[in-house]
């Protein structure tokens, strides 16, 4: 037998040892989840068992807060100023379940919880979703702003404050309610501003500004003039007031409150 046929059937030797030969064991742990629906199967790690249920690298698509008789879903949104201490989440001292980490759940121990919305959302975080104890229950919703005249200096802080008359928030079909949008809030608001300046006789005006970066030099802004005092534009703060009235028949049983932050982080 020559070399060049001895080579030959060497390489068919091993190719028939290699595709009989096991496979080693894959190191990477996963687990099959059957989807009977589809009748497909997939291979998914198997999480540790700090992390069951539990993603703390996604931000919460939702909120849910646990009131005794009632409970509200808000989209878009998470619990405000929430600590993390040795992965217990809290906020305002009530204890934050996380382990459905697209909806972050409180069992609130006051009347009113804060809220802020998801980064960037602004104000439009769409419907709240009302989930009462008893079905024969009925809720109203109304919401709130807080309007403002602010000193041009800002050393003087905030000289005048008001909150506006609460406005209902129509129930738009089984216990969902739709917040106003950002853009809505602006046009509303826009003519309060005019009624606040008509009540408290005040005069347009404008003055130059330097910007927070002096490589843009300064700009005008609009102001009006309260108390003899040069002030910026009128302007309602970064959140929202939400009332939640329960009623049992005709009768009010109780209030809940909502503070939502719709500020943008800049």
């Amino acid at each position: 037998m020559n070399y060049i046929t001895k080579v030959g059937l060497s390489a068919i030797i091993i190719s028939i040892y290699s595709c009989h030969t096991p496979k080693k064991a894959s190191t990477t742990d996963t687990t099959k989840v059957i989807d009977t629906a589809k009748k497909s199967i997939t291979a998914q790690p198997v999480p540790q068992p700090a992390d069951v249920d539990r993603d703390t690298s996604s931000e919460p698509l939702m909120t849910k807060v646990i009131f005794p008789d009632f409970s509200v879903k808000v989209n878009n949104s998470a619990f405000s100023d929430y600590k993390d201490n040795n992965s217990k989440f809290t906020s305002s001292g009530d204890t934050i379940d996380i382990r459905n980490y697209r909806m972050w759940t409180l069992s609130a121990k006051t009347d009113t919880v804060h809220l802020n919305t998801d980064d960037g959302m602004g104000l439009d975080i769409g419907k709240i979703e009302i989930l009462p104890n008893n079905k024969s229950d009925r809720f109203e919703i109304s919401y709130s702003f807080k309007m403002e005249i602010v000193a041009e200096n800002r050393k003087d802080g905030t000289l005048w404050s008001s909150m506006i008359p609460y406005k209902p928030i129509k129930d738009s079909i089984n216990y969902f309610f739709s917040i106003p949008t950002q853009n809505n809030m602006d046009i509303e608001m826009g003519s309060k501003i005019k009624e606040i300046k008509k009540k408290l006789n005040l005069k347009d005006t404008s003055f130059k500004k330097e910007a927070d970066n002096s490589d843009y030099g300064t700009y005008t802004e609009d102001g009006v003039i309260f108390k003899n005092q040069l002030c910026e534009e009128i302007q309602y703060s970064d959140f929202i007031y939400l009332k939640i009235d329960r009623f049992t028949g005709s009768k009010l049983a109780e209030t809940k409150y909502l503070v939502i932050d719709f500020s943008i982080p800049e």
